[in-house]
């Protein structure tokens, strides 16, 4: 028997927020929790593990609009602002439960967690955490891949084609700008495919792309080896690989995961990450047979 291989996949990606019109906006608050929950420590941790001697591989998309809220100067600004004042608060929660032995524990890991993500940000990457997520990638150990430029829903776009592939263009421009390089994967918005949408990756010179399980399973022709291998469009050339997202939750609302048994389902942390892992046990014959990694 032939060994698998397991290709863990972040999707990060946050709706374009920022008014500066208004001195605070509440819907910003959504990027300010990210960086501090989500982008932050998951930096630290591949900090971590470089340091430690641990060779590692992962992929993670990030969408051209979080792309363009964390090269932002006035949301890195009210970022920082934000931060100092929940330092305050933890400071003043610190003294509180002093004499409180059940909460002084819990105070004492946040005021120390949100020091910590001051010194990330502003001491350790300068406050760009494009470019903290770029050295990684151009070290090797993280593939960044690109989603739609605004995350438009694809198949709704289908009659306007124009459209569906400004959505593809806009954002490999905007990769270039943020990293340096074009895609080599997109994340298709909503995992949602069409038949054609692959012409306008092919154009865009993206090798590979995350579609919804559902998207593979119910193919014609159907894979042979359902949804776990990637997959290709056929009659394709040069093959684009299509790798399934067997996590998708109106899915496991309608019919359960697909692959529960053997595959990670996927979740979201602080509202800007999900995780989906794909496993290559074999080729589908109706593919190509490569992997994206």
């Amino acid at each position: 028997m032939s060994l698998g291989y397991v290709a863990p996949v972040l999707h990060a990606h946050l709706p374009f927020v920022r008014h500066p019109e208004y001195a605070e906006f509440l819907e910003e608050d959504w990027l300010y929790e990210a960086i501090t929950e989500t982008y932050l420590p998951l930096l630290d941790m591949m900090e971590g593990l470089v340091r430690d001697g641990i060779y590692f591989r992962l992929t993670m998309s990030m969408t051209p609009p979080l792309c363009a809220m964390l090269r932002d100067p006035l949301l890195q600004d009210r970022y920082v602002h934000g931060l100092e004042k929940q330092i305050e608060l933890a400071g003043k929660e610190l003294h509180r439960t002093q004499n409180d032995p059940a909460f002084q524990p819990l105070a004492r890991f946040y005021h120390d967690r949100l020091h910590q993500c001051r010194h990330l940000f502003c001491d350790r990457y300068h406050r760009n955490l494009i470019q903290a997520f770029r050295k990684f990638q151009d070290a090797g150990f993280l593939e960044i891949i690109t989603c739609g430029a605004t995350h438009g829903f694809l198949p709704l776009m289908r009659e306007f084609p124009q459209a569906v592939r400004a959505q593809i263009q806009v954002a490999r421009s905007d990769y270039r700008t943020c990293f340096g390089r074009d895609p080599r994967g997109i994340w298709l918005p909503e995992c949602a495919y069409y038949p054609g949408v692959e012409h306008h990756l092919q154009e865009a010179e993206i090798r590979w792309f995350i579609v919804d399980a559902h998207g593979v399973l119910y193919a014609e022709p159907r894979p042979a080896y359902g949804s776990l291998p990637p997959s290709s469009p056929p009659q394709v050339l040069p093959p684009l690989v299509a790798i399934s997202n067997p996590a998708n939750r109106s899915g496991v609302q309608r019919r359960g995961t697909p692959g529960m048994g053997s595959i990670a389902t996927s979740t979201e942390i602080a509202a800007s990450i999900s995780i989906t892992t794909t496993s290559a046990l074999t080729s589908n014959r109706t593919g190509c047979g490569s992997s994206p990694a």
